[in-house]
């Protein structure tokens, strides 16, 4: 019985550790930040899997104010693949039905906030730890910051 708790507790435990989230701001623009989870990655290969987040500093009334992704990022050549993502408002209330990726490459552009992304991704080993403890907490106080400049 003994061995029993103590092997839902590790369980318990394990499982509360892998769901730790580690947000740092990797992008920056004069409408936008976006951010990853760093425990999130993954690698396969030339391949980075990560959870990024993406701020915006002013809404059109109706729109989204920030946005999960899970995304692919070929680290061999410029481009990234969309898993899924999901819209909030600010307070975390849903803003629309979340989007699931076709398997299509998107071609990354110079200069984009994604190509930041994918350069500090590419550069970054596995454990790399971030800021902020969870997504909604990054897009509340990147919002601030943007809206105060």
């Amino acid at each position: 019985m003994k061995s029993m708790i103590l092997g839902a507790a590790a369980l318990v435990l394990s499982a509360g550790a892998a769901v730790a989230e580690e947000w740092e701001a990797v992008a920056v623009s004069d409408a936008a930040v976006m951010a990853v989870d760093w425990s999130s990655m993954r690698v396969t290969g030339n391949i980075r899997r990560i959870n990024t987040a993406l701020v915006t500093g002013q809404s059109d009334p109706g729109q989204f104010d920030w946005a999960t992704s899970l995304i692919d990022i070929d680290c061999s050549r410029p481009r990234y693949q969309t898993i899924r993502s999901s819209f909030f408002y600010i307070d975390g209330s849903s803003a629309s039905e979340d989007f699931v990726g076709d398997g299509s490459w998107e071609t990354i552009n110079s200069g984009s906030l994604v190509e930041d992304v994918r350069e500090q991704v590419c550069a970054a080993s596995t454990g790399k730890q971030g800021y902020f403890d969870d997504a909604q907490t990054f897009a509340v106080n990147a919002r601030r910051v943007m809206q105060e400049q």
